[in-house]
C-alpha cells in the first residue's frame, strides 16, 4: 500500500505484477474502492498483470430509498449498502417521511413514530414501523465504514399527512402544513436538531415537492403572514409560492447556522431559491440546469432516466405491478448531464447523479432487488466513468 497525495480524492491505482499487487491511493475511500475492484477481478479466478488507474467523475454518486411508503427494515438497508459499496456509490438518500408514514424516532415527539408510523399503502392497519435512534446510528456507522454518507429526508411543507396526524393544529390542508404558524418552526427546528445528532454528514433533505397551496389561498392566517412579509404574486409565481420559499429559507437558515446544508426537490426553485440550497432535479434535467445557471449546486435525478420504480420492460403483463413509465437499462446508461450551452463554471456545480426507488408499489425485498438490478450497474458507470470511457457494447 502506498499513499499518494498527488492522486485526486477517491482515486486509486492498482499495479498487478507476477508476485505482488501494489495499491496507490489518495485517501481511505480510494483504498476502499481499490479493494472493491480487486474483489471483482478475483471473481474471474484469473487475475492478469497490468495497471489500473481509476477515479470517479462525480462527487455525488447516490441512490434514494423510500421507506415512508413501505418499510423494509435494517437488514434490507444493510444489504442495499453492501450493493452500493460494490458499485462505488457514496450517498444513500433515505426518504423517511411522507403522507403514508413517519419512519424515524424523534425523542422530543415520540408520537411521530408511534402514531405517524402506523400503516402503509398495502396494510393501513399494520403496527407502527420505524427506526429507533439506536438502529439509525448503527446503519449510519455501517455506511460510513463503506464510505457512504446517509442523507435523511423529512418532506415539508407538502407530503405531510403523517406529520399532521400528530400535529393537527399545524395542518395546512391538502396534505400540507400551515407555513404561517410560528409553532411549526419550533417543531421543525427540534426535529432538525435531533436529526443532526443522528446523521453527521453535511446534508439534510427537506423535500419541498408537490405541495398543493390551494388551501393557503383561503387560510386567513396564511394570508395575514403573506401581508406581514410583504409578499406579492407576480407573473412568475403566486404569493403562496413565495410563502413556501419563506418556509424553506427559514429552515435552511437554522441548519446553516449549525454547519449543515439543505437539499430540496426542484420545486424549491419556485418562489425563489433559498440562499445556499442544493437542488435535486427530478422533473427532467431543467431544474438542475436552472439551478447551476443561478450559481447553485445541483444533483441530477431526472425521472426520465433514474426512477427505478418505473417498468424495465414493455411487457408489463409479466412485470411486477407498478406505477408505470418505462426505463430500460440502456436508457439509464445513456444519460449525460452536461449540455453544450453550459459553461465550465456551471458544470462545476453539478455535484453528481442519483437514482430514486419509490416504493408505493414495492413492498417486498425480492421486488426491490428486481427493480434495482441490473439498472443499478448502469447507474454506477454513469456516476463513475468519464464520458469518453463509456461504451455500451463493452458494458
Amino acid at each position: 500500500y502506498v499513499r499518494d497525495g498527488n492522486l485526486a480524492a477517491e482515486a486509486y491505482e492498482i499495479r498487478i505484477l507476477e508476485s505482488v499487487i501494489v495499491i496507490k491511493f489518495s485517501d481511505e475511500a480510494g483504498r476502499f474502492y481499490a479493494h472493491q475492484t480487486l474483489s471483482q477481478l478475483a471473481e474471474a479466478e484469473v487475475m492478469y498483470c497490468g495497471v489500473i488507474k481509476d477515479a470517479p467523475r462525480y462527487e455525488w454518486r447516490g441512490l434514494m430509498l423510500d421507506e415512508a411508503r413501505h418499510f423494509f427494515g435494517k437488514d434490507q438497508v444493510i444489504k442495499l449498502l453492501d450493493l452500493m459499496a460494490r458499485y462505488k456509490m457514496n450517498r444513500l438518500h433515505w426518504h423517511l417521511s411522507d403522507n403514508q408514514g413517519w419512519r424515524v424516532e424523534i425523542k422530543a415527539y415520540p408520537q411521530l413514530a408511534t402514531v405517524g408510523g402506523v400503516g402503509c399503502l398495502s396494510d393501513r392497519k399494520a403496527p407502527a414501523k420505524y427506526y429507533t435512534q439506536d438502529e439509525i446510528r448503527e446503519i449510519v456507522a455501517y455506511a460510513a465504514a463503506r464510505h457512504i454518507e446517509v442523507i435523511p429526508e423529512i418532506d415539508m411543507p407538502g407530503h405531510a399527512l403523517a406529520f399532521t396526524k400528530v400535529f393537527p393544529e399545524l395542518n395546512g390542508g391538502k396534505k400540507t402544513v400551515n407555513p404561517a404558524k410560528k409553532e411549526l418552526y419550533v417543531v421543525l427546528e427540534t426535529i432538525m436538531r435531533e436529526l443532526s445528532t443522528l446523521f453527521p454528514g453535511r446534508y439534510i433533505h427537506i423535500g419541498g415537492d408537490e405541495c398543493p397551496k390551494i388551501r393557503w389561498e383561503k387560510c386567513p392566517v396564511c394570508q395575514a403572514k403573506i401581508k406581514e412579509l410583504g409578499i406579492k404574486g407576480d407573473e412568475h409565481h403566486s404569493a403562496e409560492h413565495y410563502l413556501q420559499s419563506y418556509t424553506i429559507s427559514r429552515v435552511e437558515k437554522y441548519l446553516n447556522e449549525r454547519g449543515r446544508s439543505i437539499i430540496g426537490w426542484d420545486e424549491i426553485l419556485e418562489g425563489g431559491l433559498a440562499p445556499n440550497a442544493t437542488v435535486m432535479s427530478w422533473r427532467g434535467s431543467a431544474g438542475g440546469e436552472e439551478a447551476v445557471r443561478q450559481g447553485h449546486d445541483a444533483i441530477m435525478v431526472p425521472n426520465s432516466h433514474f426512477y427505478f420504480d418505473y417498468y424495465q420492460s414493455l411487457d408489463v403483463d409479466n412485470e411486477p405491478f407498478g406505477i408505470g413509465g418505462y426505463i430500460p437499462v440502456d436508457l439509464v446508461y445513456s444519460y449525460e448531464p452536461y449540455t453544450e450551452k453550459m459553461t465550465e463554471e456551471e458544470r462545476s456545480h453539478i455535484l453528481g447523479i442519483q437514482a430514486n426507488i419509490w416504493t408505493e408499489y414495492i413492498k417486498t425485498e425480492d421486488h426491490l432487488q428486481y427493480m434495482l438490478l441490473p439498472r443499478m450497474t448502469a447507474l454506477s458507470e454513469v456516476q463513475w466513468c468519464q464520458r469518453e470511457n463509456k461504451d455500451w457494447d463493452r458494458f
